[in-house]
């Protein structure tokens, strides 16, 4: 997804929330989280994140291999702390998002609309978390975060319909929708983009 020699910032440090990436050390603050935001993750995941008799070890499991992803730089995992660092409020997911367009079936012209070194972002928020408007903060935020000090082309937000406080925030946001051909990909994401250069997607093999 990026230049191997370009530097990364570490931790994004805001009056509403800290993000610093997803290790085994703040394992237990994200088990928590994600233990008490059922409706949350079953709605992110579209159900396919296991949420009862998941324990503290398949969390550990789980963000071991996040760390692992995240220290080779093939995607990046956030945990997002409250400004104590004593609470998980929620994740935040940066993935390559011209891979995923080769694997969700986009066409030709819809690869040509963004750069090789894009990313794709995805974030829940705790449940109690829901209708505060921590959503609006997270995504005006990260998106300066993004376009200021991370070596990305362009960035596009992703949700489904039914993350209803995501979805708001993003509607309200200054980033605009766009629409996605995706043949391969049955759930009906939506997508908000930021400005960013404009370059190609490679085709698979070409460093995206």
């Amino acid at each position: 997804m990026l230049d191997p020699q370009a530097p990364i910032p570490a931790e994004l440090v805001h009056e509403a929330f800290v993000l610093t990436p997803l290790t085994v050390d703040n394992a237990a603050l994200d088990h928590a989280a994600y233990m008490a935001s059922p409706d949350v993750i079953r709605k992110h995941s579209d159900g396919r994140w296991p949420v009862d008799g998941f324990t503290v070890d398949d969390d550990r499991a789980q963000v071991a291999r996040h760390q692992a992803d995240h220290e080779a730089r093939r995607a990046f995992t956030f945990a997002l702390l409250s400004p104590a660092r004593d609470k998980s409020l929620g994740c935040l997911y940066l993935n390559p998002l011209c891979a995923y367009l080769h694997r969700a079936g986009a066409d030709t012209a819809t690869l040509t609309r963004f750069p090789a070194g894009s990313a794709m972002v995805t974030f829940w928020l705790r449940q109690d978390q829901q209708d505060t408007g921590l959503a609006d903060v997270v995504i005006r935020a990260v998106g300066t975060w993004l376009v200021a000090e991370w070596p990305l082309s362009a960035h596009l937000f992703r949700c489904l319909p039914t993350e209803r406080c995501t979805r708001d925030a993003l509607e309200k946001s200054s980033l605009r929708p766009v629409a996605l051909r995706l043949t391969a990909e049955k759930r009906p994401y939506l997508w908000y983009q930021a400005d960013h250069r404009s370059t190609r997607c490679s085709r698979p093999g070409g460093g995206s």
